[in-house]
């Protein structure tokens, strides 16, 4: 079996609490060090004591990096056997975390790049000495030293997120999921590997006990969840929370009708139905039954399959669990009262002994937009599909991403004013990225802030102050002088 160590600040680290970690079948595939909170709370000392690497040699350790996470073995795996074994571990498809492990090589290579977006313009680049800063102006600092990721394990993506605080100078603590333990501990043996110092990112696998001590130790932290670790956090302005997307698309009635199924029908498999920017909510504005059930014949032709095969489309998982959503989601619709289901989901067993069990696509129709269901996400392909009405906008609110296949550009400028909507395309899927878009806004935002400057050439000599001798001194002078 398996066995993953932490990496602390000295180099691996193996304790004598294990735990160990089941694959997408249900069988014991690893096991994963344990970190106690007083090593911990030793390790996070050690980070804020340490000087950030310096600034001119981020780029070239990190497009090193690149280097060895493409190309060198870790844990005795290359780089394709390691993105099998991922995809055995999670049950997520291999294409998928061959997407993933590029876009975190990208990144690598570009990690400069959403720094240099977040920062306003009215800021000196971060790392600008006093001397070369603006003699009136800001610099863009950080707020803190020490910066804890407790990542996520429904998409190995997660982990480019966090590049960006290496490059504008903090030290990191990695939480990872026990889901996927591999894929960081890949990223920080490249970093270190290509000369990065072990005092500047940590790898600690650990409890929740010891995920909380993180939190509080840190400067700042990037937590993934859902409603309850948004609701625990959310009045935390040191904590950013990553919780459910709730993602949206609308197709409205001036639209071409099978370009928006496309649309909806790209965004329920993005990552195999997984991912925050998948599509959870659909709202049409003529004829909603009709989509629905033309969604569920397109998403019904998603094969089950085995992770690591080329044409995989949906997650796999222990069977009993995949049986479990199934049951779930089909009680949650018939608790909706007016919800029908156009497509059920399933769990089907795939072939071969102790081989897990792939969870087919659901589409469920809702009376209302209004109806809570329509934010409701499950870990597999689920779209609610409702009607939408122009008057009623606000109904699109609460989503990470919203995306409107219409020609109408007041609607979309009146959908992109909703506050609680981070990003809105036009005629997209919700799953689209691109390197200049943010997430769910910049991470500059949250781990910088702008300093005043202000600087001359020589001081101006020093004024004395009313009262003091000086001035008595200097008012006399004057007095006899006429002055």
């Amino acid at each position: 079996m398996l066995d993953i160590p932490a990496l602390g600040p000295s180099g691996p680290y193996r304790t004598r609490r294990r735990v160990a970690v089941p694959d997408a079948s249900g069988l014991a595939a690893l096991e994963l060090a344990s970190v106690p909170g007083l090593v911990v709370s030793d390790w996070i000392r050690r980070l804020r004591a340490a000087a950030p690497l310096p600034e001119a040699e981020v780029p070239g350790v990190l497009r090193k990096a690149a280097d060895v996470f493409e190309t060198e073995e870790v844990l005795g795996d290359d780089l394709a056997a390691h993105e099998r074994r991922v995809s055995a571990l999670t049950g997520t498809p291999a294409t998928v975390v061959r997407e993933c492990d590029a876009l975190i090589a990208r990144t690598l290579r570009d990690v400069a790049r959403a720094p240099s977006a977040a920062r306003p313009a009215g800021c000196a680049p971060a790392g600008t000495a006093p001397r070369d800063a603006p003699a009136a102006g800001a610099a863009w600092c950080r707020t803190g030293d020490v910066f804890a990721v407790h990542a996520a394990g429904n998409s190995p993506g997660v982990h480019a997120m966090w590049l960006e605080a290496l490059a504008l100078g903090y030290r990191i603590v990695v939480r990872p999921s026990n889901r996927d333990p591999l894929t960081p501990f890949r990223l920080v043996t490249a970093l270190r590997r290509a000369g990065l110092p072990d005092t500047q990112v940590v790898l600690a696998p650990c409890d929740h006990a010891t995920a909380d001590v993180i939190v509080e130790r840190a400067d700042r932290a990037l937590v993934y969840g859902g409603q309850d670790v948004v609701d625990r956090y959310r009045n935390r302005a040191d904590v950013r929370v990553q919780g459910p997307g709730r993602s949206k698309l609308v197709v409205a009635a001036d639209a071409e009708r099978d370009a928006g199924l496309g649309l909806a029908v790209a965004g329920a498999l993005h990552h195999a139905g997984t991912a925050c920017t998948a599509t959870t909510g659909v709202l049409v504005e003529d004829d909603p039954a009709g989509f629905a059930a033309d969604l569920a014949v397109a998403l019904g032709k998603a094969a089950p399959a085995r992770p690591q095969d080329p044409d995989a489309l949906l997650p796999c998982m222990p069977r009993a669990v995949a049986q479990g959503l199934a049951a779930a989601l089909l009680e949650r619709a018939e608790g909706a009262g007016d919800a029908v289901v156009h497509l059920a989901p399933r769990a089907e067993r795939l072939p071969g002994d102790g081989s897990p069990a792939a969870v087919t696509p659901a589409v469920v129709e809702l009376a209302s937009a209004r109806d809570p269901l329509l934010s409701y996400e499950m870990p597999f392909p689920c779209v609610w599909v409702a009607p939408f009405e122009r008057d009623a906008v606000d109904v699109l609110d609460g989503s990470l991403v919203l995306s409107l296949h219409t020609g109408d550009v007041d609607l979309v400028a009146e959908a992109a004013g909703l506050t609680a909507v981070s990003n809105v395309y036009m005629g997209r899927p919700t799953s689209w990225t691109h390197p200049d878009v943010p997430h769910d806004g910049f991470l500059g935002e949250f781990l910088m802030r702008a300093k005043g400057l202000g600087h001359g050439g020589r001081p101006p000599a020093a004024r004395p102050y009313p009262g003091s001798s000086a001035a008595t001194d200097a008012a006399k002078e004057r007095e006899r002088s006429g002055t």
